[in-house]
């Protein structure tokens, strides 16, 4: 009797790579999951850092005095009451809230996104998923 060549994989063989990569993919996604939400989270508050930054340059460079409120509005404006906008770096998607400078240090933080939401608690930023 002739043997015959085996080619290819049998039908066992292919459920056992499907079953191991099934298992690979549910240790790994919720860490995976977990590294994009602390990516999205660290970009949110990087720009809401950005933002202070900006408004406490702001209030330097132009002699303000006092309590200034910088607004954000959702188009990304960043600007105090009566003061052309400030320029600031970061983007913070259909963001909201204001920044409340006092003899120059934010005093207080509010601003919101889509999923996030910061405050100063004190002298740090909290965020907050929405």
């Amino acid at each position: 009797m002739k043997h015959m060549k085996k080619n290819g994989f049998t039908l066992v063989e292919i459920l056992a790579v499907i079953g191991i990569l099934a298992i690979l993919a549910v240790i790994t996604y919720p860490i995976i999951d977990d590294i994009i939400v602390g990516s999205r989270e660290n970009t949110f508050k990087a720009s809401v850092e950005e933002l202070i930054n900006a408004a406490e340059v702001d209030y330097t460079e132009n002699g303000r005095t006092g309590t200034v409120v910088y607004n954000l509005t959702n188009n990304n404006s960043f600007a105090c009451t009566g003061c052309s906008s400030v320029d600031y770096q970061g983007e913070i998607k259909n963001g909201t809230g204001k920044v409340v400078l006092t003899d120059g240090k934010a005093s207080t933080v509010d601003i919101s996104s889509d999923l996030y939401k910061a405050a100063l608690e004190n002298g740090k930023i909290i965020i907050t998923e929405k």
